[in-house]
C-alpha cells in the first residue's frame, strides 16, 4: 500500500509499508549547502525552478553562519562524484530529528560513516534554520512538494502494484519494515540516493523531467527480495563458489564481489525487471549478455528460471528456494568460461560499473585478490604497500584487520579495525569492522562491548545480507560459543 503525505492516517490503523513524502530536515540540510557552495547541476532544465528560487531567496538573507557552512562544505565536497557528494548529506539528513533541534535518531557512534563525519554540521544547521527563517520558507514550499508528490503518485502506485502482482507478494508480509521515497526539490538534477538503515529502505529523488520510476521500482524490489537472501542463506552458501568467477569482472562493484548473496539478489532483480517489462526476446537476450559481461553472472540463469516461475502458482517467496537450489554449479561454470567481462568505462550504469581504475584502486584490488586467494602474508605486504603510498586508505586498513583476524593476531586486528572506523566512508567496510570488533570482544570476554558493536553494525547491515546475519547471530550469542 502507498501512503502519500496529506492522506489521512486512521488512528490505530497499521501504517502502509511504502511512503511517498518530503522531509523537512533533509531539505534544510540541502538548502544550507546550496547557500554554502553546492552548485552541482545548476542551469540544467528539470522543469522545476524551486532550487534556483530558493538559492536566490537565501542569497538575499543575512545568514551569518554561511562562512562556517561554506568551510565545512568545501572540506567534504567531492568534485569527482556528484552522487557521493550529495549522498553524504542525504545520509546526514535521514538521521536527523525534526527542526529546530535536529538531534540524531541514533547514538552518534552508531551513525553510518558518511553521516558521522558530517556531525559537526548540526550546530551550524540549527543556526542556519533560525537565521534563514527556514520554517517560514518551508511553509511556502509545501505546495510545490505536494504538487511533485501528486505528479509521482500514480506511477509509483502502479509500479508497486505491478511488482506485488508479479512476485505474488501476500499483503502484510513486510513485518513492520518500511520503504520511504523522499522527493527533494533542492538537490542536483536527476539524482537518486538509495539507503538501507535498520532494515528500513529509503530513496531520495531529485528533480528531473522524466519520473524516476525504474529507480523507485528497483529499490522496492530490493525491499521485497533482500529478506529472502537472509532467510535462505544456507542454500545460497551452497552456490558460493561462483563468486570466484564474479571477482574476475573488473567493472563489478566491490560490494557484489565481497557478498555473494548481494550479487545473487541483484542478478535476480535485473531478471525480474526484464520479465516484468516484457522486453522483446532479442532485446532481452542482448541485455542479459551485457549484464553478464558486467559481472552479474546469474542474470541468464534467473531470466530462464523466471519463465518456469511464471508457469506455476506459488509466490516468488516460495519458489525462491527452488530456484536457488536448482543452480547447477558445473553447468554455470562451463557457461561462464566463455564470457568476456567488460572493462570499466568511467560510467556508472548497469552492474554498478566503476570508473577507470586509478593506481590506488588497482593496487588495493591486487591486494584484495591476494587475500581472496588465501595468500595472507602476500596480502598483508600488499596492503602495507598501499598505506605507504596512500596513508589512510580504508580498504587497506580493513584488509590488514581481516588478515590479522584470519591469522589469529587479535591485537593487530583490534588496532586496524578501530583505525578503519576512524576513516571509513564505505558502509560495507564500516559494517564489517563493527562485526569483527564485536567478535574479538566476545573472544576477550567483553560481552557488553561486543553487543554495542553488533548493534552499531545493525544500523547499516541490512544492505548486506551476510553481514546482517552475522550481526544478528552476534546479538543472539557470543561469537565462538559452543552450539547447542
Amino acid at each position: 500500500m502507498l501512503l502519500c503525505r496529506g492522506v489521512a492516517r486512521v488512528q490505530g490503523q497499521q501504517l502502509p509499508s511504502v511512503v511517498l513524502d518530503s522531509n523537512e530536515q533533509l531539505d534544510t540540510v540541502l538548502a544550507a549547502i546550496n547557500a554554502a557552495g553546492y552548485d552541482a547541476g545548476l542551469g540544467v532544465d528539470t522543469g522545476n525552478t524551486t532550487r534556483a528560487e530558493v538559492r536566490a531567496l537565501l542569497a538575499k538573507e543575512h545568514i551569518a553562519v554561511l562562512p562556517e557552512l561554506g568551510k565545512l562544505y568545501a572540506e567534504h565536497h567531492d568534485p569527482n562524484d556528484a552522487a557521493a557528494d550529495l549522498g553524504q548529506f542525504v545520509s546526514l539528513g535521514l538521521f536527523l530529528k525534526p527542526p529546530p533541534n535536529f538531534g540524531f535518531t541514533v547514538p552518534e557512534p552508531d551513525l553510518p560513516p558518511d553521516a558521522r563525519v558530517l556531525r559537526g554540521m548540526v550546530p551550524l544547521l540549527k543556526t542556519f534554520y533560525q537565521q534563514a527563517e527556514f520554517l517560514e520558507l518551508w511553509g511556502r514550499l509545501r505546495p510545490r512538494y505536494e504538487a511533485e508528490i501528486e505528479r509521482y503518485s500514480p506511477a509509483v502506485r502502479r509500479a508497486i502494484e505491478l511488482s506485488d502482482a508479479y512476485l505474488r507478494s501476500p499483503a502484510g508480509e513486510y513485518l513492520g519494515r518500511t520503504y520511504t521515497i523522499y522527493l527533494s526539490l533542492l538537490g542536483a538534477p536527476g539524482q537518486e540516493a538509495a539507503r538501507i538503515y535498520q532494515e528500513n529502505y529509503y530513496l531520495v529523488v531529485t528533480p528531473s523531467k522524466q519520473l524516476k520510476i525504474d529507480e523507485i521500482r528497483h529499490q522496492y524490489l530490493h525491499f521485497l527480495l533482500d529478506p529472502l537472501a537472509l532467510k535462505y542463506a544456507p542454500e545460497i552458501q551452497q552456490k558460493q563458489s561462483l563468486s570466484s568467477i564474479a571477482r574476475e569482472a573488473p567493472a563489478l562493484s566491490l560490494d557484489f564481489k565481497d557478498d555473494f548473496s548481494l550479487l545473487l539478489t541483484e542478478c535476480l532483480i535485473k531478471a525480474v525487471e526484464l520479465r516484468m517489462d516484457k522486453t522483446p526476446k532479442a532485446e532481452a537476450q542482448k541485455k542479459v549478455t551485457e549484464l553478464t559481461a558486467s559481472g552479474l553472472i546469474l542474470v541468464p540463469y534467473f531470466y530462464d528460471a523466471l519463465a518456469d516461475y511464471e508457469q506455476q502458482e506459488s509466490a516468488l517467496s516460495v519458489f525462491y528456494k527452488t530456484m536457488v537450489l536448482a543452480i547447477d554449479l558445473k553447468a554455470e561454470t562451463r557457461t561462464l568460461e566463455s564470457v568476456s567481462f567488460t572493462q570499466p568505462t568511467g560510467a556508472r550504469g548497469e552492474g554498478k560499473a566503476l570508473p577507470v581504475l586509478t593506481e590506488e584502486q588497482r593496487l588495493i584490488s591486487d591486494a584484495d585478490n591476494l587475500f581472496y586467494q588465501g595468500k595472507y602474508k602476500d596480502a598483508r605486504a600488499a596492503y602495507d604497500a598501499v598505506l605507504a603510498k596512500y596513508p589512510g586508505n580504508e580498504r587497506a586498513l580493513f584488509g590488514i584487520g581481516v588478515v590479522a583476524a584470519n591469522t589469529r593476531k587479535p591485537d593487530t586486528a583490534l588496532e586496524y579495525f578501530a583505525k578503519t572506523l576512524d576513516v571509513a566512508r564505505d558502509l560495507r567496510i564500516a559494517t564489517w569492522s563493527h562485526i569483527y570488533l564485536g567478535r574479538l570482544d566476545d573472544l576477550l570476554g567483553k560481552r557488553q562491548d561486543a553487543l554495542a558493536q553488533y548493534r552499531a553494525a545493525l544500523v547499516t547491515a541490512a544492505a548486506y545480507p551476510t553481514a546482517l546475519a552475522a550481526a544478528q547471530e552476534g546479538l543472539a550469542k557470543p561469537f565462538g560459543a559452543a552450539k547447542n
